[in-house]
């Protein structure tokens, strides 16, 4: 599988938009033109600054380590087809990430399932949660693992990892002429999906028919925020040119845009493809937010990114429509033609 080393992705410091902060500084300004620079031709970038200790990060890496060494049986009893609200176990290759995106334009077109496992979570949406009473799709409990201390060392994860993708929102906000807080203060709650995922070595899995730890795709909503454990495998697809490596070097993130924000912004900002490739000889762990914006949210392109007389690219979309509907393409349990592939 081909690649380039060009061309670089950037690191931003984003210490300047943490919450509380006033952020009309040069620090923060600067933050926002270089997003903008940088998110025309490849929608990743490399975060310092963004409030997740490393020590949070090890703690969570730890406990999904210990559960995903478990008997698969021990897996299967937090199985995502056990929740109404797409939170819970996805076993070895249940998902099929290139199906969704299904262009041949990127060379991968095995459509098998994915060679890695996963747990997916999202916010703790009690019975009294307003969205919950209203019988909003993808708003409930979660289904963890009960190990001793994985719902601690997770929920510590994800409280800093959400500031993290607050204070890249606020940056492209302000790259975009908008308020800071043009994304916290939309009308409803942001669906935040925390997946923490598990790829085997390549020696333990069947490549034979191309198949990959993670098919090219595009992400869905607004941002991805990930963190990983240092191996590699994650490449990117820029506008112009052939898949590059994406190396996350200790202490930072990496943050992506997704298919939403291409929306809003009428494709100034795109949204790479990118897939994982699996390790030769290790494992590889890595933990991604998916931020999108509140499910009953019309996504239409922002006025501040149309030219005069320039008309939006694509129709409004429904945010949480949206999302459903690229899970029900790639996750075999919502698609019954996918759980006979599998």
């Amino acid at each position: 599988m081909p690649t380039s080393s060009a061309p670089s992705i950037p690191t931003i410091d984003v210490s300047s938009l943490a919450t509380g902060l006033s952020y009309n500084t040069a620090a923060a300004l600067s933050v926002g033109q270089t997003i903008d620079d940088t998110c025309k031709n490849i929608g990743f970038l490399l975060v310092t600054g963004h409030g997740v200790a490393p020590q949070t990060k090890a703690n969570l890496l730890a406990k999904m380590k210990e559960f995903f060494d478990l008997p698969a049986a021990e897996k299967e009893k937090i199985a995502i087809g056990k929740s109404s609200v797409h939170r819970g176990y996805v076993g070895m290759g249940l998902e099929n990430l290139e199906g969704a995106l299904a262009n041949e334009a990127l060379g991968t077109t095995y459509g098998a399932g994915d060679m890695k496992e996963s747990i997916d979570s999202g916010t703790e949406d009690g019975p009294n949660h307003p969205e919950v009473l209203a019988g909003t799709p993808l708003h409930g409990p979660n289904q963890l693992p009960e190990l001793p201390g994985f719902r601690e060392a997770w929920q510590a994860y994800f409280d800093e990892v959400y500031e993290a993708a607050r204070r890249i929102q606020r940056g492209i906000a302000m790259a975009l002429r908008l308020d800071a807080n043009f994304f916290e203060d939309l009308p409803g709650y942001p669906l935040l999906n925390l997946r923490m995922l598990h790829y085997p070595p390549e020696s333990r899995v069947n490549t034979e028919d191309g198949r990959i730890g993670c098919g090219a795709h595009t992400d869905y909503g607004t941002i991805t925020v990930l963190s990983d454990d240092g191996v590699g495998g994650l490449q990117v697809k820029p506008r112009e040119g052939d898949w590059i490596d994406v190396t996350i070097p200790d202490n930072h993130l990496v943050v992506n845009l997704a298919d939403l924000l291409s929306i809003w912004t009428n494709d100034r900002y795109v949204s790479n493809p990118h897939r994982v490739i699996n390790p030769a000889n290790t494992h590889r762990y890595s933990i991604p937010l998916f931020v999108t914006p509140p499910y009953h949210l019309k996504i239409e392109t922002l006025a501040t990114c149309l030219q005069p007389g320039e008309s939006p690219k694509h129709a409004p979309m429904i945010s949480g429509e949206y999302l459903q509907s690229r899970f029900d393409g790639t996750h075999t349990y919502r698609n019954a033609l996918m759980q006979d592939q599998a």
